[in-house]
């Protein structure tokens, strides 16, 4: 970041902090729709009969809640935005990308330390970039004037429609960087394609149908690239033969 944006950076955090006590007190983060979405990511294992992997997050998944819940607590929020042809987020802000990664990363060092609950919360907050990252508001800043209306929209419906929930058909990727541009691009299509549509009710039902499916297929193969990660990391910790490994996150 250049030297305005650094100050403007230094300035926003520091309203941000001023704040969040009476945020605290008004707004209870719950990420109902992003459990939701991990809840059935484990349900997606089970019938993709990936069941070391399923047996793993479902052992963990309060654990993996509780990320999820905490990547949206204290404004952190403001980091989960990404535009790909600018590699940024919001101005002042850094971006989903880079702490999806940074989450990640810090899962993978907490296994390796042993602290295994640890490491499914630092997952469970990864995931939630990976998930905010399916709605176009968090992709094209300029729509930001919609997303508050569109996520409540969601957290009122998510649970009405059988068509906004999948058991199967996860997406499997070896990197990061994959599932972030994959759902980045399901985001702007999607919105492309139907922000046309007059009745807001049926846009974002029809929006809804096709990101909240995407966002459980790939939370499902973050769950996998997890556990296959850690299986490699196994021998790290009782063969120093191995301490050079290095795991393919980006």
């Amino acid at each position: 970041m250049g030297v305005v944006e650094n100050t403007y950076s230094f300035i926003f955090k520091n309203v941000l902090k001023a704040v969040n006590p009476i945020k605290k007190k008004i707004i209870k983060t719950e990420c109902k729709v992003h459990k939701f979405i991990n809840n059935q990511a484990v349900e997606i294992l089970k019938n993709d009969k990936h069941k070391k992997a399923y047996n793993l997050v479902n052992k963990y998944i309060n654990d993996i809640n509780a990320g999820v819940v905490w990547a949206d607590q204290d404004f952190k929020s403001s980091n989960h935005f990404y535009n790909p042809e600018i590699n940024k987020g919001m101005y002042g802000c850094s971006n989903a990308l880079l702490e999806c990664r940074r989450y990640y990363s810090h899962a993978i060092n907490m296994y390796k330390k042993g602290d295994i609950k640890k490491a499914m919360f630092y997952l469970g907050a990864s995931c939630h970039l990976i998930q905010d990252l399916t709605v176009p508001q968090h992709v094209n800043i300029n729509l930001l004037n919609e997303h508050r209306q569109y996520e409540q929209w969601v957290v009122r419906t998510y649970n009405e429609h059988e068509n906004f929930k999948i058991s199967n058909g996860g997406i499997y990727f070896n990197t990061i960087g994959e599932y972030v541009k994959l759902n980045v691009k399901t985001a702007t299509d999607t919105y492309k394609r139907y922000h046309s549509i007059k009745d807001r009710n049926q846009r974002y039902y029809k929006i809804t149908s096709i990101i909240l499916t995407m966002a459980q297929k790939t939370t499902a193969g973050l769950f996998m690239k997890f556990y296959r990660d850690i299986k490699k990391i196994a021998p790290i910790k009782n063969n120093k033969k191995h301490r050079k490994y290095s795991l393919k996150i980006l």
